[in-house]
């Protein structure tokens, strides 16, 4: 997560952040990446885990503009020779 890079379209309470790798997209590199994706966002999709009763947990602040982190994902657009990586979180503000 150290190369990614914050874009422009970010804002206090939004993240994106974007790597870009570039050379040929061989079979072996799209799987491997989408792999990393559904992976990622699997085990990101509720940052403080979930109960046996399958509800998400909250961050336990009292307050509603916490800042806490609410919510992140990732997703990757394929282009000729350009993989496109976008990592974005969303805060409570």
């Amino acid at each position: 997560m150290n190369n990614f890079i914050v874009s422009g379209e970010s804002d206090f309470d939004y993240r994106v952040a974007t790597r870009t790798i570039h050379g040929k997209i061989t079979k072996y590199r799209y799987k491997k990446i989408n792999k990393f994706i559904r992976t990622f966002n699997k085990d990101a999709r509720y940052p403080y885990g979930i109960s046996q009763n399958g509800y998400a947990y909250t961050c336990g602040c009292s307050h509603d503009c916490c800042g806490c982190l609410v919510s992140q994902g990732m997703n990757a657009e394929f282009s000729q020779n350009k993989i496109t990586i976008k990592w974005t979180q969303s805060f409570n503000y």
